[in-house]
């Protein structure tokens, strides 16, 4: 008995002395931010859960692409990817901006890519949608989802970004199918949309749960069953509906019109929770933000940038961007960030509507921020893609 509990104390203690003495673990860095679709994610909020930029320091690095960039950057594993109107879509290196290879499609590339098993996924005004190799740039597939240039104008550009969520890639269509979910490793069609009344879908889907949300720009609001493309519900609204929506962790949808409101419905019902008309005649142009019981949208003539209860409609603060916010905000630690026709990036307090900071490119901000690591990605129509710090 003596010996072994001698022996159970000698195993004690040499464990004891292991453990104190033990080097620390090495700290693992941090994996880096991704935002590896529109607006973030799926429910398209357009919250970055990542450092933002609190005080700005200036150009971390600027690419040049050769034409107008309307487009906004996704980010995955530490590429950007971004299209433009020169026909390319690009992956850049997020740390050093050189560029690590182009993809030409056949006409601009408005679209906002869509990263997923490896995969960019984008639309272009050539008609198709684009699988593409994220290392390589080398083309998987292609996949004519309507007839081009059909419906192109300046103010309904059919830019609709994709949304990929388990394994199936959902893109709106300017087509009398206007809504289609595909394969994405075949391109194989699951299933396709088309309404007793027609409509045209130029803005991205939401994607929450087992919903698919969209608007078209024949002022209908639709919910469909994700799995099969069944209508749930859908709402009238009173002018075109262009942007994506945003879906709030409690299951409202919300979204902006050019009727000159900005709509929450009840995600499950469609039932109008509120709408709130942001600037009299103004278009209300740029898919909301959602966060902390707060919605964020901006207008095109109205010139501003607007924050509104989540929970009541009513308005907070108003933000003057000295041009048209066709851009979406980006949201990150208490800044949102948003272009402005003006050739502005501004970054706002989020909390009371005040300029932290802004930057001026050489022409109009159209496309939507994003925020990683202490670094703002967004593209000009100057050709331009600026990373901010």
């Amino acid at each position: 008995m003596r010996g072994s509990r001698s022996l159970a104390l000698l195993v004690v203690l040499c464990l004891t002395l292991a453990v104190g003495c033990a080097p620390p673990a090495a700290a693992l860095p941090a994996a880096p931010a991704q935002a590896v679709m529109y607006r973030g994610g799926p429910e398209r909020t357009g919250v970055y859960h990542t450092q933002g930029v609190a005080k700005l320091s200036g150009v971390k690095w600027q690419f040049q692409a050769e034409g107008p960039i309307w487009s906004s950057p996704v980010i995955a594993d530490g590429v950007i990817y971004f299209g433009s109107d020169d026909k390319y879509l690009y992956a850049v290196d997020g740390q050093t901006g050189q560029q690590k290879w182009r993809f030409k499609a056949e006409d601009a590339v408005r679209s906002s890519a869509a990263v997923a098993g490896g995969v960019v996924y984008f639309g272009s005004y050539d008609g198709y949608l684009y699988a593409v190799d994220a290392q390589t740039g080398g083309q998987k597939w292609k996949l004519q989802i309507m007839n081009p240039n059909r419906y192109r104008g300046m103010y309904d550009d059919f830019s609709s970004s994709p949304a990929v969520v388990d394994g199936v890639v959902y893109i709106g269509s300017a087509s009398r199918q206007c809504l289609r979910a595909v394969d994405a490793q075949t391109s194989q069609e699951k299933w396709s949309f088309a309404p007793d009344t027609a409509d045209l879908v130029a803005g991205p889907p939401a994607i929450s749960g087992d919903t698919v949300y969209f608007g078209g720009l024949f002022n209908s609001f639709h919910a469909l069953d994700v799995q099969t493309g069944q209508e749930k519900w859908s709402f009238k609204a009173e002018a075109t509906l262009s942007y994506a929506p945003a879906v709030g962790d409690d299951g409202t949808v919300y979204f902006s019109s050019k009727d000159t409101n900005l709509y929450a419905l009840n995600g499950q019902t469609g039932e109008l929770k509120w709408k709130t008309n942001l600037a009299g005649t103004s278009w209300v142009t740029s898919s909301p933000v959602v966060v902390d019981g707060m919605v964020y949208a901006g207008t095109s003539d109205g010139f501003s940038l607007f924050a509104v209860d989540a929970k009541t409609g009513q308005k907070v603060w108003k933000f003057n961007a000295k041009g048209w916010v066709w851009s979406s905000p980006a949201f990150a630690a208490g800044i949102l960030y948003v272009g402005s026709g003006n050739g502005s990036v501004y970054a706002v307090d989020a909390r009371t509507g005040q300029e932290v900071w802004s930057f001026k490119t050489k022409r109009p901000v159209y496309s939507s921020p994003v925020v990683a690591d202490g670094v703002v990605y967004a593209g000009s129509t100057d050709g331009t893609l600026y990373a901010l710090y």
